[in-house]
């Protein structure tokens, strides 16, 4: 017998997340959490710290639920994956501020990925930064620099991999 895939209507986990719906947490965590863990992993390189991060980002997300709606967000994911690459990022800047030993403000260029994202160029950068910072598609992303979506999937994919190649340098 073959099982069918598991499809989450996002308006009906929506209303049950806002009622407190421990089934409905469940059911995010398990179906979400693997794809959110993957992304942070990406960002602070450490299992450990990607779970605790990951537990957090699910914290943040079963409280303030009811902000889904009025971040604009199309899909529920992708809120989630936002609130995920924003506790990723806080984390690796405390990170670098440990291996630093300093006790300063983390400075704007400290990150992991702001590093990175410092050696694009100028049109990859602006990419990367709307698609990854500010979570936008890439249809969205496509309209704002006057080009075809397909375009910027393959810049994406060209950032991906650079990221990659300097995640290992």
């Amino acid at each position: 017998m073959q099982q069918s895939a598991v499809h989450i209507d996002e308006y009906i986990i929506t209303e049950r997340l806002i009622a407190g719906d421990p089934g409905a947490q469940e059911l995010v965590y398990d179906y979400y959490g693997p794809a959110l863990f993957s992304i942070i992993l990406q960002v602070v390189g450490d299992t450990a710290k990607a779970e605790d991060v990951l537990a957090r980002t699910f914290i943040q997300v079963f409280k303030n639920v009811v902000t889904y709606r009025e971040t604009g967000s199309t899909t529920l994911f992708g809120w989630l994956m936002r609130i995920a690459r924003e506790q990723a990022l806080k984390e690796a800047a405390v990170m670098e501020q440990d291996e630093d030993g300093s006790d300063d403000v983390v400075k704007h260029d400290s990150s992991l990925l702001q590093r990175f994202a410092n050696r694009l160029p100028a049109e990859s950068k602006t990419i990367f930064h709307l698609c990854y910072y500010k979570g936008l598609p890439k249809e969205a992303v496509a309209r704002m620099l006057a080009t075809q979506p397909d375009e910027v999937m393959v810049k994406l994919k060209d950032i991906m991999v650079a990221f990659r190649k300097f995640l290992g340098e």
